[in-house]
C-alpha cells in the first residue's frame, strides 16, 4: 500500500490489498464494509479450510469487536484499522509458541507507527500498544484448529483518526491526537502487514523459540525485541486475575515463554501468564 493516500477517513482500496498480498505472499484477502468480529469470521474460515496461511480479514466498521474478558467496542467508520491475520506455522513450531503472536503483532505495530508518525509507540503487557500512557491499539489472539493443524488468528484494532470526542475513555487516544497530524491508514496498514510478515517468517525459522536470535534483526531474539519496546518493565503494576485476586509489585522481566515476572513488596517473584495489568501511578502522578 502506498503512502499517497493521506485522507485517513477514505475507505481503503481493494486493489491496494491485492498488490500487497502479491508482494508479501499473503493468503486470501477478505475486505468487508462491516463485520461482527474480524477474529470470529476469520477463525470460522480457517476452521473450514477456506482461509489459508497469512490470510487477512479487514473491516471498515466492526460492530461487535471482542477484547479481553469479553469486552466490546465500536469505532466510527473508516477511523481505525481493524484487521485480523491468520498464522499457520504448521510443524515449524510447537503449539505453545503460538502464544507469542500477540506480542509479535504488538511489535509490528510499534515498528509501523514509528515509520509514519512521531509517536514512540510502546507495548503494554500482554496485549496493548500505547502512545505515552494512553492506549492506541488492542490485540486479541485466539487459537484455532484447521485442516492444516493449529494456527492463531491475531486481531488488532488501531485507533488512527479519531478526535477526542470519539474516544470513549480517558485512558485511550488515537494516532492523530498523539501525532498532532492525520496519518494515512493505507500506509500504516501496509507497514504493519510487512512487519508482521517479516517477524512471522523469522520466528518460524527459529522454530518458535522466542529466545533464539532472529535473522535480519541484529541477532536479537523475539523476546529481546519485545522487551525493548515493553513499557511495563520496571513499572509498579497491579495484576488482576480472572478469579478476582490481585498482585501488586514491580514488573521485572519478560520470560522466555512470555510470562511477566513480578516482584512483590516482600521480594517474592511471581510468574504471571495471564491477567489484566495496570500501570500504577505514583503519588506525584507519574508512572514508576
Amino acid at each position: 500500500m502506498n503512502a499517497q493516500n493521506t485522507d485517513a477517513r477514505a475507505a481503503l482500496k481493494p486493489e491496494e490489498f491485492t498488490a500487497l498480498a502479491a508482494e508479501l505472499g499473503l493468503g486470501t484477502i477478505h475486505i468487508k464494509e462491516t463485520s461482527e468480529s474480524t477474529n470470529t469470521e476469520l477463525a470460522n474460515l480457517a476452521q473450514s479450510g477456506e482461509a489459508g496461511d497469512r490470510s487477512v480479514y479487514f473491516t471498515e466498521f466492526q460492530q461487535h469487536g471482542k477484547g479481553r474478558l469479553g469486552r466490546t467496542w465500536l469505532t466510527p467508520q473508516c477511523s481505525a484499522l481493524t484487521v485480523s491475520v491468520l498464522a499457520l506455522p504448521g510443524k515449524s513450531m510447537p503449539t505453545e509458541s503460538l502464544s507469542w503472536y500477540t506480542m509479535l503483532a504488538a511489535l509490528a505495530w510499534c515498528q509501523a507507527v514509528g515509520e509514519h508518525t512521531t509517536v514512540a509507540a510502546r507495548i503494554k503487557w500482554p496485549n496493548d500498544v500505547l502512545a505515552g500512557d494512553k492506549k492506541i491499539c488492542g490485540i486479541l489472539a485466539q487459537l484455532v484448529g484447521t485442516p492444516q493443524g493449529f494456527g492463531v488468528v491475531v486481531g488488532t484494532g488501531m485507533n488512527v483518526d479519531q478526535d477526542r470526542s470519539e474516544i470513549p475513555v480517558d485512558t485511550a487516544t488515537s494516532l492523530k491526537l498523539a501525532n498532532g497530524a492525520a496519518v494515512s491508514r493505507a500506509a500504516l496498514l501496509g507497514s504493519y502487514l510487512r512487519h508482521f510478515t517479516a517477524l512471522d517468517i523469522a520466528f518460524r525459522e527459529v522454530s518458535g523459540d522466542a529466545a533464539a536470535a532472529l535473522v535480519n534483526y541484529g541477532s536479537q531474539s523475539l523476546s529481546q525485541l519485545v522487551s525493548t519496546q515493553l513499557a511495563t518493565l520496571n513499572v509498579d503494576v497491579r495484576v488482576e486475575f480472572p478469579d478476582g485476586s490481585q498482585l501488586e509489585g514491580v514488573a521485572k522481566t519478560l520470560e522466555s515463554d512470555g510470562a511477566l515476572l513480578v516482584r512483590d513488596a516482600a521480594g517474592t517473584e511471581h510468574r504471571v501468564l495471564a491477567g489484566d495489568v495496570h500501570h500504577v501511578r505514583r503519588a506525584d502522578g507519574k508512572y514508576a
